[in-house]
């Protein structure tokens, strides 16, 4: 099962239409100035969340009139930030795959907020993807095999997301590796790229991000 996440970060309408056609999910959750975009493309979400002190008042006006839509609303003085509870409501409601939309862009922290709630579906064996224009970003628990039909862009990064990530392996990458502790402060898995039909990065233990890249702009989601 597949959930999008539209987020209140800054967001290009047909790289995001795009998304959603391409993954067609089950579950469409906007998240409180994410629904500027849904309004702007008339996408009725499957549940809407937030504290709502971001988006214009005459659009969620419009959408608490939306009686068949599910709406969950928090107080701005809370806990965990709109896009981790969205998170947690895609897992709870079935999710395997977790698409964010509008999660770059504006504001550092609550970027750098959405980069740490990757873990989230991570520590739970699913998969959550941060998506925009110019990068896929998702958190690794384990062994991945990435494709030239699946890679999103010429570069491929990897970030510990914890003190060290223990035995990593790289093959079938420009610059491979074996078994390579690699620690937050290591810049070395920086802007590699595929050298064969498929590249494979497994690791003995701890959270691996990966972040696949792209110079270029693009307008579509491949």
């Amino acid at each position: 099962m597949d959930a999008v996440l539209i987020c209140g970060g800054m967001i290009q309408d047909a790289f995001a239409r795009n998304c959603l056609e391409t993954i067609r999910p089950d579950v469409v959750i906007g998240i409180d100035r994410g629904l500027e975009f849904c309004y702007r493309n008339q996408i009725i979400p499957s549940w809407i969340l937030g504290d709502f002190d971001s988006i214009r008042p005459e659009i969620i006006k419009w959408y608490r009139n939306q009686k068949e839509i599910p709406m969950k609303e928090y107080k701005p003085e809370k806990d965990a930030t709109d896009t981790r509870i969205g998170l947690d409501l895609a897992i709870e409601l079935g999710s395997d795959r977790i698409f964010l939309l509008g999660a770059t862009g504006g504001r550092l922290d609550h970027y750098m907020g959405n980069l740490q709630a990757l873990l989230v579906p991570a520590m739970q064996g699913k998969e959550g993807w941060i998506l925009d224009e110019q990068n896929a970003i998702t958190v690794l628990s384990g062994k991945k095999t990435i494709t030239r039909e699946m890679q999103f862009g010429k570069y491929i990064s990897f970030f510990s997301m914890g003190d060290v990530v223990r035995g990593i392996s790289l093959k079938g990458f420009k610059y491979p590796l074996e078994n390579y502790d690699l620690a937050n402060s290591d810049g070395l898995t920086i802007s590699n790229e595929l050298e064969e039909a498929a590249g494979t990065v497994d690791f003995k233990q701890g959270f691996l991000m990966m972040v696949m890249s792209r110079d270029q702009v693009s307008q579509t989601f491949d």
